[in-house]
């Protein structure tokens, strides 16, 4: 092999290594967020007006 494939080929690899540990950090951390019910949106409900003040 030259050292131009072996650099090519390392930099693939590296590449691949870290893009396939980032998708496992960001699948993980939805994982924990759900757990712990952070970032959970809530369904807006027609009836109830989320703005209204009770104050009179």
């Amino acid at each position: 092999m030259s050292e131009v494939t072996t650099v090519v080929t390392g930099w693939g690899i590296t590449f691949i290594i870290v893009a396939t540990y980032s998708m496992w950090v960001v699948s993980r951390g939805k994982i924990i967020g759900q757990e712990l019910g952070i970032g959970e949106m809530e369904q807006a409900d027609p009836g109830k007006d989320a703005d209204a003040t009770t104050d009179l």
